[in-house]
């Protein structure tokens, strides 16, 4: 996973400066024809300048790209266009969330911190009107996830592990799937789903056979685990979302990463204690470094 996740960066890296190059190409012609009145160029001194500026380019364009761990999510913009409406996404993520509290068993100790911690990191999210609701699982996993309308779950053996900041920069990764879409995006393009896309444009009612189907849909999306699966691209993303909401929402960023080395002690003693989401996350020692990379940058610390 890896070496395709390197792979993939070397390929953008290339693609990213062929583009700055053609920029270049541009740059050195204009340049050609303003020096033209003062001074000839030859073609082999139009070649040079442009191989000069385009292989200055391509370095300094992977040099940035290899040094910045987060430069595909800094100008993201975020919204329902080609997916749900936010209110039909709200319906389902209620329908969802009826057949979550039948897999699972609910807990109400802690809750008013969980949630008095998630509404506060939510308001400072890029989603801020949204809906949120935090629900505590009770189970001795340290699992989180989050689903479609803004419901967000967490164990509770998260929930006694985390501090305040801890807690918080979990919350905010689990809103930052729900500011991305990445629950709503993964269940409208799943194929396992038969008739769910046909059904996506009837959910403005909710009633009789629209309703029943909608029941039957979310239970086989809970059942399929579909809330829990990203990429990891989108847990990058979910991590760079969530360490900005939460220093915004006045915790200390350096929770996520106490938190991240939580996980990594709990691993290395007793592997089993960790939810299935945490299997397909980017490595926790790059969270690790990312995290701080981020935190640096934020404070102005980071060259």
């Amino acid at each position: 996973m890896l070496r395709l996740r390197f792979d993939r960066r070397k390929a953008l890296h290339a693609a990213f400066a062929l583009v700055l190059f053609f920029v270049s190409f541009s740059s050195a012609t204009a340049q050609k024809k303003s020096q033209e009145k003062s001074e000839p160029l030859t073609f082999g001194s139009t070649v040079s300048t442009i191989w000069t500026l385009g292989t200055s380019t391509f370095d300094e364009a992977s040099r940035l790209l290899e040094s910045d761990p987060y430069w595909q999510f800094r100008n993201a913009h975020y919204s329902n266009e080609g997916l749900l409406s936010e209110r039909d996404e709200a319906r389902l993520g209620y329908q969802l969330n009826v057949e979550v509290a039948k897999k699972y068993k609910f807990s109400t100790e802690g809750l008013e911190r969980v949630n008095r911690i998630g509404q506060r990191v939510a308001r400072a999210s890029l989603r801020p009107n949204l809906s949120y609701q935090f629900h505590i699982i009770r189970d001795k996993e340290i699992n989180a996830f989050s689903g479609p309308g803004g419901h967000i779950y967490v164990t509770s053996a998260l929930v006694n592990l985390a501090n305040d900041d801890e807690l918080a920069s979990v919350l905010s990764h689990e809103v930052g799937h729900v500011v991305a879409r990445h629950s709503l995006k993964t269940i409208q393009q799943s194929q396992t789903l038969g008739g769910l896309a046909s059904l996506f444009g009837s959910i403005t009612g909710i009633a009789g056979d629209a309703a029943q189907e909608l029941g039957t849909a979310a239970a086989e999306i809970v059942a399929s685990g579909l809330l829990a699966v990203h990429n990891r691209e989108e847990e990058r993303e979910a991590d760079f979302l969530g360490v900005h909401a939460v220093a915004k929402a006045g915790f200390n960023p350096q929770g996520m990463l106490t938190m991240f080395q939580k996980i990594q002690k709990v691993s290395e003693s007793d592997h089993d204690l960790l939810g299935e989401i945490f299997a397909d996350h980017p490595g926790v020692e790059e969270r690790i470094e990312n995290t701080r990379y981020e935190i640096n940058r934020m404070r102005g610390t980071q060259k």
